[in-house]
């Protein structure tokens, strides 16, 4: 009987240990989805490492694979195409998500300030979720500059109907330790212009919506060909992308009233001028962007300021199904309906 006991204590302890042993294995590997970091900002998206699967590729629209392979282009040409692609297959697959961190420097008249904006949104063939929050830190902008550089708005579109929602900017919560933004969970909402019109996502399924995360340009000749690279490279799971690496022609771009109108509308300035643009874009083998990084400088007017602003842009994109959860627009649109 002693024998038998010992024998199970003994089965036991080698089960307990066994197991423990295998969470430690777990909880030392983690989720392979795990929030990425990239030179220290956290992404948000759970899905940016991964390629898009057969269901979004089949909803591309412009391929990229002859631009590479044309030997009569130069580097500067083909990123030109391949930007532009991306551009207009963005806006019209199956589904895609970005979330989208901006940090800089930014000068208003006597004012100066850090100024960050955080996007994220997730959009199918049914929904749109896109959330962007703005915010200063470590500034000392009177009230009317606050006004103008601080928002919190949730675009929501769903079942037919355009929802804008928007809380005071003092209730985004700054983190000090991620740099991120969040929004105080009892945060009072309230209904933006155009709440509960009618809307479906096809209304926004235009380019105009993807300049929003691109630079927007319609010219020749922007991108400088003596910095222009493309490198092949791949994922974990082997997965091909490419990765351009370029700065913009400064001349060109000062030029370019669509260029100038597209950074006056993100900023919303007048009688701006790009002094500095460098890009560094990663694209997934079918021609939808992967991630976007830029470094840009600008000067120009802000409300009745004159400014300068010295920014840096991260951009991660994802194409999996559950990168799309709308729970929190949901709750926030049934409080106010």
């Amino acid at each position: 009987m002693k024998t038998d006991l010992i024998k199970k204590i003994i089965t036991a302890m080698c089960i307990a240990v066994i197991v423990a042993t295998f969470g430690a294995m777990l909880v030392g590997c983690g989720d392979p989805y795990d929030v990425n970091i990239f030179d220290g900002i956290p992404n948000q998206l759970k899905d940016s490492d991964v390629a898009p699967d057969d269901v979004v590729v089949s909803t591309v629209k412009v391929g990229i694979a002859d631009v590479l392979n044309d030997a009569s282009l130069s580097n500067a040409q083909k990123i030109q195409k391949i930007m532009s692609a991306t551009e207009q297959n963005e806006i019209k697959v199956e589904r895609f998500a970005y979330f989208q961190y901006k940090v800089g420097s930014t000068d208003l008249g006597s004012n100066h300030g850090t100024l960050i904006y955080q996007r994220h949104r997730m959009q199918d063939q049914e929904v749109k979720d896109d959330t962007t929050l703005k915010r200063a830190v470590n500034h000392n902008f009177d009230q009317i500059a606050l006004f103008t550089v601080q928002s919190a708005i949730d675009r929501f579109v769903y079942d037919g109907a355009y929802y804008r929602m928007e809380t005071d900017a003092d209730n985004i919560i700054y983190n000090e330790a991620t740099g991120l933004l969040t929004i105080d969970p009892n945060a009072k909402w309230k209904r933006g212009d155009r709440f509960g019109s009618s809307e479906t996502v096809a209304s926004s399924q235009n380019l105009d919506e993807t300049k929003k995360t691109c630079i927007n340009w319609d010219c020749e000749n922007i991108v400088l060909e003596e910095s222009a690279k493309i490198t092949q490279k791949s994922n974990p799971d082997g997965a091909t992308y490419y990765e351009l690496s370029f700065t913009i022609n400064l001349n060109v771009a000062n030029t370019d009233s669509k260029t100038i109108e597209r950074l006056e509308q993100d900023n919303g300035g007048s009688g701006m001028a790009l002094e500095k643009m460098e890009i560094r874009a990663e694209v997934w083998e079918c021609g939808l962007m992967k991630f976007y990084e830029t470094e840009e400088t600008w000067s120009g007017t802000m409300v009745i300021y004159s400014g300068a602003a010295d920014t840096h842009t991260y951009t991660w994109y994802s194409y999996s199904e559950r990168e799309h959860d709308h729970t929190n627009s949901l709750a926030i649109r049934e409080t106010l309906l």
